[in-house]
This record gives structure tokens, sequence and C-alpha cells, in this order.
């Protein structure tokens, strides 16, 4: 087997263990029945007007998001 195909062959068989490993870190939400609760204690904590989660833009989105991560179920 030559260098390159060595090399190749290591590299797929590796693949795996870099994205299981970054998938450790993420932290995936789902929108289900609670988070609308969560949705409203963030609007009355951070002092923003109700408007419907549709209606915000990314920079709320991203804001929730970021608040969310500190609050748990």
């Amino acid at each position: 087997m030559g260098k390159l195909s060595r090399f190749l062959l290591a590299a797929v068989l590796t693949i795996p263990l870099f994205a299981a490993g970054c998938a450790e870190h993420r932290q995936a939400y789902v929108w289900g029945p609670s988070e609308t609760t969560y949705y409203v204690q963030w609007e009355h904590e951070t002092h923003r007007n109700h408007v419907e989660w549709e209606q915000r833009n990314d920079t709320d989105h991203n804001a929730y998001w970021e608040w969310r991560k500190h609050h748990h179920d």
C-alpha cells in the first residue's frame, strides 16, 4: 500500500472520531411544550415585549438560545 493510500485510509477512519468529539460539545434544543414557558421567562427577564418566536430576528433567536443554555429543565 502506498504512502498516500495509507494516509487516506487513516484520515477516513479518524473522521468519525473527530465528528463524535464535536457532537459531544453541542447542545441541541428542540422546541417542546415546556419551551414556551422558558421563552416567556426570557422575554420577561430581558425586558422584551412579547413577540411570537417566528417574528423574531436571528439576533433575538441567538440571544434566546444563549440564555437558554443557562436555564435547564
